[in-house]
C-alpha cells in the first residue's frame, strides 16, 4: 500500500477517494460497462468503485467464466450460489435460450444490484434471484464479512460468510428445501461461498443427483478456519457423488488460497 493511500485512509477520506475515482473512470461511459466473454456479452451499471472493479476486471476469473459458458447448451437450470452483483449470472442468462439462472445472494445491497443487473440484461423468464443463504440447515443465521466495506453497504463488497457472531441477519436454506419452496431444481451449480462449499453441497441432499456440472471456488484456508472442513474433503465428496474433477487453477492476479474445480458427471 502506498504512503499516499495510507494517509488517505488514516484521514478518513478513503470513501470519497473511491467515489472520485469511480466518477473519473465510469461517468464518461454513463456509469455502465459492457463486457464480453467468448461470444457472450453483458452490460452492468457501476454504482460503486468495488462494483466497477468487479465488472471491468472480473477479479481474474475470465477464463473460469468462459469455460462455464462454453459448457452450457442453453437449456440448463443454473444456480449461481454467491452471486454478488451478478457478473456470472448476467453472462449465463444471456447464454441461455430456454433455461434459467437463479442467483442466490443474501447481502441485501448486492442482491438489489444482482436483480437490477439481470433485469437490464435478460428477459424475466431467463432468471430469478433469491436472498437466502444456501447451507446445510434451514432457519435464521448471521453473516460476517472479511471486507469492512461490506458493513457500509457498498455494492460489490464481497467475502461474506456465515458465522454465529456475524453482523448481518439472514435466512438460511438447504438447497433441497429451496426446491420444495418453488425454486427450479438445478442441473448446473456455480459455487462461490467463501469456505462453506461442503455445507452447500451437503444441503443439496438428493437434488445433487440431478446436477450434471459444478464449477466451484475452493478455499484452502477458509474451509478449515471457518467451517472445520478441507478442500480435500470437498473434492472427495464430489468424487463419491459421481463427479470427475478437473483442477482449473487459480484466478489471475494476486489472490491466494483459492482455486477452481470443474466437476462433471460422465455423459
Amino acid at each position: 500500500m502506498s504512503r499516499v493511500w495510507q494517509f488517505v485512509e488514516a484521514a478518513g477520506l478513503a470513501p470519497l477517494a473511491r467515489k472520485s475515482y469511480l466518477l473519473v473512470r465510469a461517468a464518461p461511459k454513463g456509469w455502465r460497462h459492457r463486457g464480453q466473454v467468448g461470444d457472450v456479452t453483458a452490460e452492468f451499471a457501476t454504482t460503486s468503485l468495488l462494483e466497477y472493479q468487479r465488472v471491468t476486471t472480473l477479479f481474474g476469473e475470465e477464463d473460469i467464466l468462459a469455460a462455464l459458458l462454453a459448457d452450457l447448451d442453453g437449456d440448463e437450470v443454473v444456480w449461481d450460489i454467491g452471486a454478488n452483483v451478478g457478473i456470472y449470472a448476467c453472462f449465463i442468462a444471456n447464454k441461455l435460450t430456454t433455461g434459467i439462472v437463479v442467483g442466490f445472494e443474501p447481502e441485501p445491497v448486492n442482491e438489489a444490484r444482482l436483480h437490477a443487473n439481470l433485469e437490464a440484461n435478460a428477459p424475466s423468464e431467463r432468471w430469478q434471484t433469491s436472498s437466502v443463504a444456501l447451507t446445510d440447515d434451514d432457519g435464521p443465521g448471521r453473516m460476517a464479512s472479511a471486507d469492512d466495506r461490506a458493513k457500509g453497504a457498498e455494492a460489490g463488497a464481497g467475502h461474506h460468510y456465515l458465522a454465529p457472531d456475524g453482523w448481518l441477519p439472514v435466512e438460511c436454506r438447504r438447497g433441497e428445501t429451496a426446491i420444495t419452496e418453488g425454486v427450479p431444481a438445478p442441473t448446473v451449480l456455480k459455487i462461490d461461498v467463501q469456505g462453506a462449499e461442503m455445507k452447500v453441497l451437503e444441503g443439496m441432499g438428493d437434488a445433487l443427483a440431478d446436477v450434471s456440472l459444478i464449477y466451484a471456488e475452493l478455499h484452502t484456508e477458509k474451509c478449515p478456519q471457518r467451517y472445520g472442513t478441507t478442500v480435500e474433503e470437498v473434492e472427495q465428496f464430489l468424487t463419491d457423488a459421481g463427479f470427475t474433477l478437473t483442477n482449473l487453477g487459480t484466478p489471475a492476479g494476486s489472490r491466494e488460497g483459492v482455486y477452481y474445480v470443474r466437476a462433471a458427471r460422465s455423459s
